[in-house]
């Protein structure tokens, strides 16, 4: 797998749950916006999405927003298989196409499904960033529960607009 090389230091991850109330979307997206802007204003330049339903997605739409007035930001999409969105509705099928077209870059970690895929693409991104914002609700099972606890093992900040 080939991939460009982007600087950790300057590399945000994002980790959340796939459903968000509707009546929250509204205000938990403005708060997602302002940790972005936070954390451009910190120095980061790139921001990791996995790419799922909910937080992920509603992520990579803030940081493919705000190109237009910060063209150093970039999106890069961690998927974590060939076919990620081969269940998802039609709608959500469109968001997720429309993304990894404005993507700066798109990695894909397997060719197929295997059961440990996903929290693979989680390591994978706290791995290879310095931040990590997450729409975390407490509750401990999940993947963002198990992405949350990897970035606390490497000491990396958590912004958690929840």
């Amino acid at each position: 797998m080939e991939t460009e090389k982007f600087s950790r230091a300057a590399t945000a991850a994002f980790s959340g749950h796939r459903f968000i109330d509707a009546s929250q979307r509204e205000h938990v997206k403005k708060r997602l916006s302002n940790a972005v802007l936070d954390a451009y204003g910190n120095g980061i330049r790139n921001f990791i999405s996995g790419f799922a339903i909910g937080f992920d997605m509603m992520a990579a739409e803030v940081v493919a927003a705000l190109k237009q007035s910060h063209p150093d930001i970039t999106l890069t999409a961690v998927i974590p298989f060939n076919g990620q969105a081969s269940r998802f509705s039609f709608y959500d099928r469109k968001r997720y196409d429309r993304l990894l077209e404005v993507a700066d870059e798109v990695i894909v970690l397997s060719d197929s499904y295997y059961p440990r895929c996903f929290l693979d693409r989680d390591e994978f991104m706290v791995n290879n960033a310095s931040s990590l914002i997450a729409y975390y609700d407490g509750r401990e099972k999940g993947g963002t529960f198990y992405t949350i606890r990897k970035a606390m093992a490497q000491n990396i900040p958590t912004v958690n607009v929840f």
